[in-house]
């Protein structure tokens, strides 16, 4: 099986740009969904060829990318929690810390990864993610950072700041279908490693 990855996060790069206006568009726009979810279509209906793609949620783990301002929100927590415990300040977190979000461990998604290329022999594209009673809310994800990496200063949410979307839920029936048994990393325990790797690996992480 021959498989692409894409994201759940989807937007134009102009309002006007709709997933089928006759626009011009930049070249970037070829990688992005809903394109990307298109190719493995057209290359079955031409060439009879099995391609697919996957798409993970909220992806977390070791060699993420750490940096605060455009990393995502669970590395972009770990490093503001090291260095609020390095210089003994607050942490602060961003928004009121209602939103929720399905995170998926890089390791967990790597193993489903070689899953698809094996066995997973369907057009049509796949969610990777853990379920929807599995969402975590983003002071519960900040939460477990604090409790990972043993911080004990105060921490205080910027409400000033933008929460961004409040959901962005989605169903992993699909996989859940082929997977019933799948035993995804406890939420906890992915930050706990993840939060060891940061580190131990401070000076050569992302960030």
């Amino acid at each position: 099986m021959c498989t692409s990855m894409t994201t759940s996060c989807t937007r134009p790069s102009r309002w006007e740009h709709t997933r089928w206006s006759p626009v011009c568009l930049p070249a970037s726009s070829l990688t992005r969904p809903p394109i990307l979810l298109m190719r493995p279509w057209a290359y079955f209906q031409q060439h009879g060829c099995t391609f697919t793609a996957v798409i993970p949620t909220n992806v977390f783990g070791p060699h993420d990318n750490f940096n605060i301002e455009d990393g995502h929100v669970l590395p972009g927590l770990i490093h503001k929690v090291h260095l609020a415990k390095s210089s003994g300040s607050a942490l602060v977190v961003w928004g009121t810390g209602k939103p929720r979000r399905q995170f998926i461990y890089s390791l967990d998604l790597a193993r489903l990864f070689i899953w698809v290329l094996r066995e997973y022999n369907e057009v049509e594209p796949i969610i990777l993610s853990v379920g929807e009673e599995d969402e975590v809310s983003i002071q519960e994800a900040a939460e477990a950072v604090v409790e990972a990496m043993d911080f004990h200063g105060e921490v205080t949410f910027d409400t000033t700041k933008s929460d961004g979307q409040f959901k962005k839920t989605a169903s992993n029936g699909k996989l859940r279908a082929y997977l019933p048994e799948f035993q995804f990393t406890p939420f906890k325990q992915a930050v706990k490693e993840t939060c060891a790797w940061f580190t131990d690996n401070y000076e050569q992480a992302r960030k």
